[in-house]
């Protein structure tokens, strides 16, 4: 796949498996997350995971493939589907697939939430399309 002409291939011919990775829950990170959306700060947001993803480890290949390309990842949609809620203070075991498709260029984000001891908590999508940033206005 190719955004134009001028750039090479994704750099991800094939999905790349990234973690396990442990994460915590950030009792005062949760608490003022969830008051910026709205919430009341008493319970983990829904969305917590999405901070998850600019962890070091996890947003390095992302923008990796974006540099490659000289394009800019646009949030397109993000999905939750929870087995259990996320409990403030702990931690979690977070593993991701990140793949690319090639038609809308873009980058899908799977990660999968277990517990310590192995159970799945929850499962995330998200999808993040490649805009290229000659489209954007940028000087050549």
């Amino acid at each position: 796949m190719q955004i134009d002409a001028e750039k090479p291939d994704l750099p991800l011919d094939a999905p790349r498996n990234l973690g396990p990775f442990r994460l915590r829950v950030d009792p005062a990170r949760a608490a003022a997350y969830a008051r910026e959306t709205g919430g009341d700060g008493s319970s983990v947001p829904l969305s917590y995971p999405a901070l998850w993803l600019m962890e070091p480890a996890l947003s390095a290949p992302v923008r990796e493939i974006c540099a490659t390309l000289d394009a800019v990842p646009v949030h397109e949609a993000q999905s939750f589907a929870y087995e259990t809620p996320l409990l403030s203070g702990e931690s979690y075991d977070v593993r991701v697939l990140l793949r690319c498709e090639a038609t809308p260029p873009r980058i899908v984000i799977d990660a999968t939430i277990s517990a310590l001891d192995g159970a799945t908590v929850a499962r995330i999508e998200t999808t993040l399309r490649l805009v290229p940033r000659a489209g954007l206005g940028a000087a050549p």
